[in-house]
């Protein structure tokens, strides 16, 4: 119960209190999961992008040679959406440590 809360409001406090609590670490996984298939799946466009112009010939060297590019940047940026996710998932986890310690 939050500190000062008006006890006819209790029943409706309450369960939305604990739906929060119990719904943060359901957030966190979904978080690091969502940013792990994104890229994922980028990865994997291109990557088909890259055979479907090697087997293509003449003009589809360049389809080859623009999705290996676009592999590499997505890679660059997948080890820093990687570090970014990290901080937030040690950050968050912290911060729902620390609320559900010291309560309100």
């Amino acid at each position: 119960m939050p500190h000062g809360a008006p006890l006819w409001l209790m029943p409706v406090i309450i369960p939305v209190e604990f739906i929060s609590f119990m719904v943060r670490p359901f957030s966190l996984g979904l978080r690091l999961f969502v940013a792990m298939t994104a890229g994922h799946i980028l990865l994997e466009v291109f990557g088909s992008f890259a055979v479907q112009g090697l087997n293509a010939g003449g003009i589809g060297y360049g389809v080859w040679f623009a999705s290996m590019l676009m592999i590499i940047g997505v890679s660059a940026l997948e080890l820093l959406v990687c570090a970014i996710q990290a901080y937030v998932f040690a950050l968050l986890t912290s911060l729902y440590l620390h609320d559900a310690v010291h309560l309100h």
